[in-house]
Order: structure tokens, then C-alpha cells, then sequence
């Protein structure tokens, strides 16, 4: 059996903006610096370590906003769409892989997005890492858990952590463009893949699993 877990937001899910939205929304109310849309570009050029730096969140208080901001999230559920062509890839894929979903978002938010978009039969697990820093420790424990070879397993992601994630995991990592880090600064992070658009995936794990 070959794996291939996916992040959500950002990857599967067009929640960029409405991030930035909530964001916005949150700020005043929690002490953090104000989104300024006009520099979305600049945002998406930094590493996740960075961002946090530029909005002046305290690190202790990634633990409060995390649920508050998904629970946001959760109201506009419905808002939340996926990219184009990703439908279409996952149904490709579940026919030869398994497929799951690691993310730092609820699965409770990722059952409702699938529901909403007819995408729950192509996915085989979701798995949320609480910890925004954490999705290496559970991509070694599904890895521990399900007995995986470590050659056998595939984890795709839009941002800078996910790639660092892979990396202290030891599995191969295809980043993607489309979602919140700008394809600059993924590539300063050397992930072993990079997608321009969502069929690409479907060549690189054949690719990968081929080898």
C-alpha cells in the first residue's frame, strides 16, 4: 500500500482569504498586529516562524487563538471551496492510494468541507496535529502506526512547515504553489517537489512510487 496524506488549508482548501479575513476580525480584540491586505504578497513570502514574528502573536497565545480561530472557521464552513481540479485528483488517486488529511484544522471542519463538496469518499483518514509546530510527531506516529515504509509515504503541503515537517519525519514532501507560501520561499526550504497546479501531484507520486 502507498500513502499519501494531504495538508488542508491552503492545499485542498481555498481558505486563504478567509484566513486573512478572520485575522482581521480577531486582531483588535486579541493584541496582534492588523492584517494589511495590500501586503498579502509580502505575507506569503514568509516562513510560518516569521509570520508570527511579523503579526507580534505570543507564542503562548498560539494555544488560545488556535481554537478560537477555527471555530470561526467552522461558522463559514459553507464559504470554504476547494481549488479547481482538486476534486478531480483526489478521485484519481484514492483509486490507486490511500489517502489522508493531516492538518492543524479540526477534523470536525475538514468532515463538514468534505460533506459539502462530495469529497468524503476518496479520503480514508483525517488526523488534526494540535500543535501548529507538531505535524512530525504525527507523521511518525500514523508511519509507527500503520507499519508504513517510510519510501511508501508521500505528504503534501503549501507551507513552509509542512516542508520542515517531512524533513524531520525523513518521508518526501511535494510543496504546492497555489496555496499560502509563495513557490520563493518554499524552495528555500527544499522541499523534494514543487506543484504549480494539482495534476502535477498525480505525476509526481507516480514518479515517486515508480522509483
Amino acid at each position: 500500500m502507498k500513502y499519501i496524506y494531504f495538508d488542508f488549508d491552503g492545499t485542498l482548501a481555498n481558505s486563504f482569504e478567509l484566513g486573512m479575513e478572520i485575522a482581521q476580525e480577531l486582531a483588535p480584540k486579541y493584541g496582534f498586529n492588523n492584517v494589511d491586505f495590500s501586503k498579502v504578497n509580502y505575507y506569503r513570502g514568509l516562513s510560518s516562524q516569521e509570520l508570527i514574528k511579523e503579526f507580534k502573536v505570543p507564542l503562548y497565545k498560539i494555544p488560545i487563538l488556535a481554537p478560537i480561530f477555527k471555530y470561526e472557521l467552522f461558522k463559514r464552513i459553507d464559504d470554504l471551496k476547494p481549488y479547481e481540479n482538486i476534486p478531480e485528483v483526489l478521485k484519481i488517486l484514492s483509486e490507486k492510494y490511500f489517502i489522508g488529511i493531516l492538518t492543524s484544522n479540526t477534523v470536525e471542519n475538514v468532515k463538514h468541507f468534505l460533506k459539502n463538496h462530495n469529497l468524503q469518499e476518496y479520503i480514508s483518514e483525517i488526523r488534526s496535529e494540535l500543535h501548529i509546530f507538531g505535524k512530525h510527531n504525527s507523521l511518525k506516529r500514523i508511519i509507527s502506526r500503520k507499519k508504513i515504509d517510510k519510501k511508501d509515504f508521500v505528504y503534501v503541503g503549501d507551507e513552509t512547515r509542512d516542508i520542515e515537517a517531512t524533513k524531520k519525519a525523513k518521508i518526501t514532501s511535494i510543496a504546492v504553489s497555489w496555496g499560502f507560501n509563495s513557490e520563493e520561499i518554499l524552495l528555500k526550504f527544499s522541499p523534494d517537489y514543487i506543484a504549480h497546479q494539482p495534476t502535477d501531484i498525480l505525476h509526481f507520486v507516480d514518479k515517486i512510487f515508480s522509483e
